[in-house]
């Protein structure tokens, strides 16, 4: 049972319960006197809009300190989560509440301890409070909840805006390109024009960045938006690396990188095939955006003897100063950018969809030399094929 429950189900205290009882019309108004007092933001209310369940709830308070019935307990478990519910329709946040309910401790014990004629004993005190404490764990935990299920429904309703969003966004930028693309086209067989070729060349690629801006803060409100438990199933880590390859091909071109999968067919792993992808995107890009040249590679190092498999994405760009690793997982920040655009929050992405799929993200990187960025996925995670992996291990 919880202690403060225990603590009510000890013996009963009729005298104090009735004290209560007879005064809980005069406890409220003086309460409502304190509140408005001490809290000058409560005085646009009406009487009956502060006091709202108060009464009752003292009046469920009295009930439980006259009985030992665990029964009636139950009554004031019930009853106390209402007084957070109108705070909550009222704009109240949690210190407000809690702010409210220490000034009806402070009047509620006065009024008491003034009708006994004496300070209360320590069974009595402790009961008292405890009846009270009940009340404001119950009204508290009914607001946040309520203010939960608020966020919650703003936030899916501003995922799906920006999802239809994107998506027109996605689907006219997508045309436009294609439109400069065949631009470019006519212009090289006209000849002449290199400068204008260029100018389009730019344009596409302002475009392209701007549509995988959109794609990150769609991943990153959608991660937000995720239950605490991935959903596991065999993946086969060599499709989904191709895939992810296949997917910055061009932008992999234009640098002149080379993008490379150096792992068996076969290799299977059991995990989240959305967040393990969404790592994959997110690690590769950052390679292939800072890479001028070399090669981008996508790896598995595992098997029966490996303490946990691992997939790692290598590339030969221009690296990571060490002052600047312990923030390159954190949002919105970006080191030596070298000229490249972004917001700063792919590899944060990466490091939050890891943690989803219960993995440890760690990157090892020498400036000039390039970054190796390691998926340590957890021991649910072993391969199932694990005497056909031969993984290339990154030098």
């Amino acid at each position: 049972m919880n202690p403060l429950l225990a603590q009510l189900t000890h013996r009963p205290f009729p005298e104090v319960a009735e004290i209560i009882r007879i005064g809980a019309d005069q406890i409220t108004r003086e309460w409502d006197a304190a509140v408005r007092q001490a809290m000058p933001q409560m005085r646009h209310l009406t009487y009956d809009e502060l006091k709202d369940s108060t009464p009752q709830i003292l009046k469920a308070i009295a009930h439980a300190l006259a009985s030992d019935d665990p029964g009636v307990i139950r009554d004031l478990v019930k009853c106390a989560p209402s007084q957070g519910l109108s705070r909550f329709r009222l704009n109240f946040d949690v210190v407000e509440v809690m702010q409210e309910d220490r000034l009806l401790r402070a009047i509620v014990v006065q009024h008491v301890e003034a009708r006994l004629g004496r300070r209360m004993e320590i069974p009595e005190s402790a009961a008292l409070h405890a009846a009270i404490d009940v009340m404001l764990q119950r009204s508290v935990i009914a607001l946040v909840d309520e203010q939960k299920l608020q966020l919650r429904a703003a936030a899916e309703t501003e995922l799906k805006f920006l999802s239809f969003l994107s998506h027109d966004l996605n689907n006219n930028l997508n045309s436009v390109t294609m439109s400069l693309y065949a631009l470019g086209l006519n212009l090289k067989e006209i000849g002449g024009f290199a400068g204008a070729e260029l100018s389009l060349w730019l344009a596409q690629e302002s475009i392209f960045e701007t549509v995988a801006g959109m794609r990150r803060m769609l991943d990153h409100e959608r991660l937000r938006k995720l239950g605490d438990k991935p959903r596991l199933s065999p993946v086969d880590l060599h499709a989904a690396a191709t895939k992810v390859v296949a997917q910055f091909s061009r932008e992999a071109d234009a640098k002149g990188a080379k993008l490379t999968v150096e792992m068996r067919p076969g290799t299977v792993v059991e995990s989240d095939a959305d967040l393990l992808a969404l790592v994959l995107q997110n690690l590769v890009g950052n390679g292939v955006k800072y890479s001028s040249g070399g090669a981008v590679r996508v790896g598995f190092s595992g098997g029966a003897n490996a303490d946990r498999p691992v997939v790692w994405v290598s590339d030969e760009g221009s690296g990571i100063a060490p002052e600047e690793i312990k923030h390159v997982f954190e949002m919105y920040k970006r080191g030596a950018v070298h000229g490249q655009q972004g917001l700063g929050l792919g590899l944060a992405i990466a490091s939050q969809a890891a943690k989803l799929l219960g993995a440890r993200l760690t990157v090892e990187s020498r400036v000039g030399v390039g970054s190796t960025f390691r998926l340590a996925l957890p021991e649910n995670g072993q391969p199932q094929i694990k005497t056909s992996i031969r993984a290339l291990v990154p030098a």
